[in-house]
């Protein structure tokens, strides 16, 4: 029991290194598109060990419900360097873990799922951690009168959420095979689809990611060495996170495991932010933790 609290709050730890080492990266040129690079490549090589590539037999919709998550992670990417010029890690990371909010409306939306009393305050907390966090952004101090305060939060705010959003995409789609069942069966698709599912995702983000950071947005690093080394340990982080976090759920109730997978990996990375790249500690940055773990324990109560 002990041991698996335990494993449940490493992984948070492990996928707080992905944030980590995306504000890192900033010093280096290094962009979110990159990162995302390097973790799509390792991804795939590690789900494509397993799969029985002699019996490839996926439906057209797990493939196609796999691009829908790539789509949301290249936003997610796009968004997050954006942000990460607007502001620090803090909001922009604790944001990223309120994905609930989306997956709890498009539960509710697509298959019928109601939202009781502690999901409901759950998507309220998490509102109210958003515009605590649209607080945290930089305001230049030679603003242009057509460019207030105020207009800059509420675009920063704007951010935030389209980060979340973006981010929401991979969760909705394990969300939906999850629940969705194969016609004639009472098997989910995610239960004999899963390292396919996982395998298109990370190929298509690497390759997009490739090809958009190469062509499109352009962006040269310092040296390709710190790609590869923030890239690579940034994918093993996102590995070794969901390997810890598998091994647990079956183990332990899921709203322990999400909560403590959340809480762990929201402080890591801002408690990082504050010690390794000096963000000041503002009233709003308590509001902003603080807002999004109480979030994030009400949506796993249960």
């Amino acid at each position: 029991m002990t041991g698996s609290i335990i494993l449940a709050m490493l992984s948070g730890v492990s996928f707080a290194i992905i944030g980590i080492m995306m504000r890192l990266g900033q010093s280096k040129n290094v962009v979110p598109l990159h990162i995302s690079m390097g973790m799509g490549i390792a991804g795939a090589i590690y789900f494509g060990l397993q799969i029985d590539w002699a019996h490839w037999d996926v439906p057209a919709y797990v493939i196609l419900m796999a691009l829908g998550g790539t789509v949301g992670l290249i936003a997610n990417m796009i968004f997050t360097k954006m942000s990460l010029k607007r502001g620090p890690l803090s909001p922009l990371w604790t944001a990223t873990n309120l994905t609930f909010i989306v997956v709890t409306l498009y539960a509710a939306i697509m298959f019928g799922e109601k939202i009781s009393l502690m999901p409901g305050l759950a998507l309220l907390f998490g509102i109210v951690c958003v515009i605590f966090a649209a607080n945290l952004g930089d305001i230049p101090k030679n603003n242009d009168e057509d460019k207030k305060p105020l207009r800059m939060k509420i675009e920063y705010a704007v951010l935030l959420f389209l980060v979340l959003l973006g981010n929401s995409f991979s969760f909705l789609v394990i969300k939906d095979l999850g629940t969705r069942l194969i016609p004639g069966t009472e098997t989910a698709y995610i239960a004999l689809y899963r390292p396919h599912l996982y395998f298109v995702m990370y190929l298509s983000m690497a390759i997009v990611s490739f090809v958009i950071v190469k062509f499109i947005d352009r962006s040269k690093p310092v040296s390709y060495k710190w790609v590869w080394l923030l890239g690579s340990i940034a994918a093993a982080g996102s590995i070794i996170g969901m390997v810890m976090l598998s091994s647990v759920v079956t183990k332990l109730p899921a709203s322990i495991v999400f909560t403590l997978n959340s809480i762990s990996c929201i402080l890591v990375g801002c408690i990082v932010s504050v010690i390794a790249f000096k963000e000041k500690i503002k009233p709003a940055w308590w509001g902003t933790i603080i807002f999004g773990l109480v979030a994030v324990i009400l949506a796993n109560i249960i």
